[in-house]
């Protein structure tokens, strides 16, 4: 990527005129980021990983550890057959460059052979420069198209990159040089070397862009500083319920759902800045009890929605089911009738609380649906299969039997046949 703005430009400069690694901290690399190792053979002789000194140790069991005579290094006992090794781990130099804080990422590459002193080499693959307010410039090499996000093209130029935030650049290297420099600003916004369990470039970006993330490092909350620091994002509302919950001690025992709790409020129109409602004695109930709440309103919003667009299907309704209107089953206090509209389906829906609209029967082409009545009084919804001629449902409220069931359903399979007739004429 070409440079355009003036700090892109800046940070171009003082990349090219950054000195390579030192050569105390290619030792470092060197010396910490591979375990070394002393492959055993059955008879009992020993062979360093690193300077290939060979001795033998007559012992009756086979150790864990030995120490090599010639380097004097402590070596992991390995008895495995293999000849050759090879490995690649990242390593960090974090320096400051002017006003940056720059954080350098390194490949360093280990090739062990038995019998032959181990070869290492070192290459720069990322560099993260931080702006003092935040802003992250990246300069890396090429990555190979492939499944993997650190394949890096060995033989390509370290160059700006457009997508300076992208995660493979976001490298949280196992083993960091201990003599790191961080700028006047990072130590004054509370960085005391400690990391959370989280990268560096994580830590740096959220105490130099945020100043509520350097006000949790401060105050302690450490749980809330690092689920912050990841997320990135700390609202104006979700902070003013924080402050009311540190200042009243509240155990953020589940940061995230603690969040989302503190949404559901905002959502609700809750007062968040009263401890009754950000301090919870049981989040998750009450969590629960809102996201239910929340449901159940969208339940309703649907379901209004439905209801405004109804008279879309009238008309198809009426040409599907018209040959039916007008079908009326009596006998005695029992009268069942065909639901002649949409707005009837609205209607049983309602009444019986169950979802002969909601889950819009009306628009199936195979089965008809009536209501029955007792005494003038809905009692019972009927699904008839016009496949089958068979009664596929009959429910009251709730989607439960009414005490007229066995009634309704005699009724209804006695005169079953009217239907058919209606078919056919």
């Amino acid at each position: 990527m070409k440079p355009i703005t003036n700090i892109q430009k800046e940070i171009v400069s003082l990349s090219k005129k950054l000195k390579p690694i030192t050569d105390p901290q290619k030792r470092y690399a060197y010396t910490h980021c591979f375990e070394p190792f002393a492959r055993r053979k059955a008879k009992g002789i020993y062979t360093c990983s690193d300077c290939a000194h060979s001795w033998s140790e007559p012992l009756s069991y086979i150790p864990t550890h030995v120490t090599c005579p010639h380097c004097g290094r402590k070596l992991k006992v390995n008895t495995e057959r293999k000849k050759r090794y090879k490995y690649e781990v990242y390593y960090t130099v974090i320096t400051v460059v002017k006003c940056y804080q720059v954080l350098r990422h390194f490949v360093v590459f280990g090739d062990f052979r038995i019998g032959k002193p181990a070869q290492y080499s070192i290459k720069e693959v990322v560099q993260r420069w931080l702006s003092p307010k935040g802003v992250t410039y990246t300069f890396a090499l090429r990555r190979n198209l492939s499944f993997y996000y650190d394949c890096w093209n060995y033989g390509s130029r370290m160059e700006l990159r457009s997508c300076p935030n992208h995660f493979a650049y976001d490298i949280d290297a196992k083993y960091i040089y201990p003599k790191m420099k961080v700028t006047e600003t990072l130590r004054r916004n509370g960085f005391q070397g400690e990391t959370y369990d989280l990268s560096h470039h994580t830590v740096f970006k959220a105490l130099l862009s945020d100043n509520k993330m350097e006000s949790l490092l401060k105050c302690g909350q450490i749980s809330l500083f690092r689920y912050f620091a990841v997320k990135n994002i700390l609202s104006d509302d979700i902070w003013k319920a924080l402050k009311i919950a540190i200042r009243h001690k509240y155990d953020f025992y589940d940061v995230a759902l603690w969040c989302d709790y503190i949404k559901l409020l905002i959502h609700f129109h809750k007062d968040i800045s009263n401890p009754h409602y950000v301090c919870p004695s049981n989040l998750r109930q009450e969590h629960h009890r809102l996201c239910r709440k929340k449901h159940e309103e969208a339940v309703r919003e649907r379901l209004e929605e439905k209801k405004r667009e109804s008279y879309l299907h009238e008309e198809l309704y009426y040409e599907a089911k018209s040959k039916f209107f007008g079908l009326v089953i009596s006998e005695g206090n029992i009268k069942i009738r065909v639901l002649e509209s949409v707005q009837e389906f609205i209607e049983e829906g309602e009444f019986m609380e169950h979802c002969v609209f909601s889950n819009e029967y009306f628009k199936d082409e195979n089965s008809l649906i009536l209501s029955a009545m007792v005494d003038g009084v809905k009692a019972e919804t009927i699904e008839v299969s016009l496949e089958t001629m068979e009664v596929v449902q009959c429910f009251g409220k709730f989607n439960m039997n009414s005490p007229y069931h066995d009634d309704i359903l005699r009724v209804m399979n006695n005169n079953i046949s009217l239907i058919a007739k209606r078919m056919c004429g």
